[in-house]
This record gives C-alpha cells, sequence and structure tokens, in this order.
C-alpha cells in the first residue's frame, strides 16, 4: 500500500517535473547533520555534494549513475533521522507500534529493551543533479539547489512529524524491497501542490521550524543566504556551475537571515570570510549573534586585476573556541566560487589614458622652442594629470 505523500512543492514547472531522486542525510555523524544546515543555507543556484556509500544507493539508482540518466534529474534532498535499516539476511528490529509484552510492564523494562522512536523525516531542499560518479565504493552526488520545499501542510510538532516518518519510511521500505535506503530513485510519490507561492523566505522558515522540533538542531541556528546583489540593485545570479560572476568595477552585496528557535549558548558568530586578494570585504567582516532571528549585509568588493581570477566567498556560522565542538553546537559553514574578470572597458580607457597623457607630455618636445611657452606648458600638465589618472585612479578601480 502507498505510503501518504510527504511533500507538497511549489508549482515551478510542468506537471512531470516533481523529484524523481530522494537523497537524505541523518544525524549519525556531526558532518551529516551539517550538511543539511548547509543545503538549507545555500543561495539558489549553488552546488553541494552528498556522498553515499554504495550499499546505501539503491540499486536502480546505482544504474541511472552508471549510464548518466541522473544527471539532469530532479532531486529532493531532506533529513531523517531514527530509521532503521537491516543489513542484508538479518532479522529487522520490532516495530516501533508492536506491543509490550503482557508479562513485562514498561517501567521493569531497561533502556536497551525500549522500542526505537519512529523516524524523524523532514523535506529540506528541491535540486538538480548536475553530476554522479562512483569511486571505489562511494557515490558523489554534486548538486544545484533549487527551491525550498513547500511545508505549509506538513506537521509541525515533533510527534506529529514522526508519525508521517514512519508512515513514508513503512512506504519507502515497501518499494526498494523491504530496505532503508537513503538514496533512491523510488519512493512515495509527493503530493500535488496546494497552491503556488513564491515566498522564498516564508519557505525557509517553514522547513527551518520542523527541523528544530529534533533534538539534533533544536539548539541551531538557521542560515539563509541570498543571491548576491549587485552594486545598482541587480541580482547576479549563480551560472550553471554553482560561480558568481562579476567584473573588477561591481560591487558586491551578500544578504544573510538567521534564525533559532529559542536562544541558544553558546554566543555564536556569523562571519564572511574571502581569499582577500582578488576579492575583500568592504564592510565588517563578522556578527555577533546575540538576537534570535535577523538580518545582516556583507559588502565585497573585488580588486582591479590585469587578469581573470577565482576567489570564493565563505560565510560561516559557529561557535567560538572550544565550544565550537560541544554536542549539539553544529557549525554552518556555505561558499561559492566567485570568477572576477577583468574589466575590458576600464583596460580600454586605461590604455587610452595612458597613450594620450604620453602624447601630451612629448608633444612640447616636438613643438620645439617656437612654439608659445605656456600652450606647451599646458600640454605636459595636462598629459601627466592623464597619466595619473590611467595609474592612480582607474588602475584601482575609482570607484
Amino acid at each position: 500500500m502507498r505510503a501518504p505523500g510527504l511533500l507538497r512543492t511549489r508549482a515551478a514547472g510542468p506537471p512531470d517535473a516533481r523529484p524523481s531522486v530522494l537523497l537524505l542525510s541523518s544525524d549519525l555523524r556531526r558532518r551529516y547533520a551539517e550538511d543539511v544546515l548547509t543545503a538549507l543555507a545555500l543561495p539558489r543556484g549553488a552546488v553541494i555534494q552528498f556522498r553515499y556509500k554504495a550499499g546505501y544507493v539503491a540499486r536502480a539508482l546505482q544504474r541511472a549513475v552508471a549510464d548518466r540518466s541522473v544527471v539532469g534529474r530532479r532531486c529532493l534532498l531532506g533529513f531523517v533521522a531514527d530509521a532503521h535499516s537491516p543489513a542484508p539476511g538479518s532479522q529487522a528490529p520490532p516495530s516501533p507500534a508492536a506491543p509490550t509484552p503482557a508479562s513485562q510492564s514498561p517501567a521493569s523494562q531497561s533502556p536497551a529493551s525500549q522500542p526505537p522512536p519512529p523516524p524523524f523525516v523532514v523535506p529540506v531542499r528541491l535540486a538538480r543533479v548536475v553530476a554522479a560518479v562512483r569511486v571505489a565504493d562511494m557515490f558523489v552526488f554534486r548538486l544545484r539547489v533549487d527551491d525550498y520545499a513547500n511545508l505549509d501542510d506538513f506537521p509541525l510538532t515533533e510527534a506529529e512529524i514522526r508519525a508521517r516518518g514512519a508512515s513514508f519510511v513503512a512506504g519507502l521500505e515497501a518499494v526498494n524491497g523491504a530496505r532503508f535506503y537513503p538514496a533512491t530513485a523510488r519512493f512515495p510519490n509527493p503530493l500535488p501542490p496546494s497552491r503556488t507561492r513564491d515566498d522564498d523566505p516564508h519557505l525557509w522558515l517553514g522547513v527551518a521550524r520542523r527541523l528544530a522540533q529534533h533534538p539534533t538542531f533544536r539548539s541551531s541556528y538557521f542560515v539563509r543566504v541570498e543571491e548576491p546583489v549587485l552594486g545598482d540593485d541587480r541580482k547576479a545570479g549563480l551560472d550553471a556551475a554553482g560561480r558568481l560572476s562579476l567584473s573588477d568595477s561591481d560591487s558586491v552585496k551578500v544578504r544573510v537571515t538567521f534564525y533559532a528557535d529559542g536562544y541558544c549558548e553558546p554566543v555564536r558568530q556569523l562571519a564572511c570570510a574571502t581569499d582577500g586578494t582578488y576579492l575583500k570585504i568592504s564592510s565588517d567582516w563578522s556578527y555577533d549573534l546575540s538576537l534570535r532571528y535577523d538580518t545582516v549585509e556583507f559588502w565585497l568588493q573585488p580588486e582591479a586585476l590585469a587578469f581573470d581570477a577565482l576567489a570564493r566567498v565563505t560565510i560561516r556560522l559557529a561557535a567560538e573556541g572550544p565550544a565550537e565542538q560541544a554536542p549539539g553546537s553544529l557549525t554552518t559553514k556555505v561558499g561559492f566560487p566567485v570568477v572576477v574578470h577583468r574589466s575590458r572597458s576600464r583596460l580600454f580607457l586605461r590604455v587610452s589614458a595612458n597613450a594620450a597623457g604620453a602624447f601630451l607630455v612629448a608633444l612640447p618636445a616636438v613643438l620645439g622652442p617656437s612654439f608659445p611657452l605656456h600652450l606647451r606648458m599646458l600640454s605636459a600638465v595636462t598629459g601627466a594629470v592623464l597619466l595619473a589618472l590611467a595609474t592612480i585612479v582607474i588602475s584601482r578601480g575609482g570607484r
């Protein structure tokens, strides 16, 4: 029997554009949970990698990776906890819904004999598979993130989320040979969208509030990095490779929103870093988070270059010092490459100013002493000013 659908997505394409690949990340390792925070925080069009051992990838998806048919597919990223998958040939653990034996009261049972809690499953984000490769016994999926999951009609309390998660995992195992695979191309169909919503901040907050119901994220801050904006307030979307391209005459603003379900200790710091050579920060580079939610801006300025260069922006939210590795203190790290192109118009202007300046400086010698002195001096001074402008102002940007 098909399990109830898990997700409602906003209508962003034709009806057949529903996700055909499911990739789940868990809380079994700290890095896995941080991958969920990163996937939620990345700006639209950025690239993230999910990695799985071969045993956690369903055979149908393995075949799709081998013949490259998985590339271009729409993918659903999600978080899962407390979903138990027995090894092949082993006996499955008892169902969480199994009744307690009458001969043993719940109070007399040891903690080890207690049934595991129902699975906790929350859809996080949609993405496109841009590359997938098998390396030895490991699969690496390169994903370009897109819309947030629309959870307007999704349960909000932990108990209700677990009840929905148990139903979904049961359906997932039913279509995958009684096994739970966190990476699969066969999973219960999402429900059709109930309504269209283009409000990304609302959708992001809906996912964050539901993740915060799980103990793994209960003391975490959630981050959302918006698409970069150029100095003239034009959105600068990331290209197909997840890179931001700009001219060395552009300035960039990166707006970051953070949210926590409650006041968290210790105090976190939100920081922005670049390579410092080709792309520099022209605003405060860090903020101490004393509020549950707020929005901050980082301003970035490229250096004037004689060649194209590749830089990187990294935004990081973490506790300071030893507290960063404390249990429940997860780190959110978001990064995307930036290609800084040499400005062709500035190069032309600089060459033209240098040529005109050199000509005017040399002109008095060509005209000779018979030419009026004040005109020769005017020519030399004008040429010197043009050379100075080309060397000091135009070469450094003059912004």
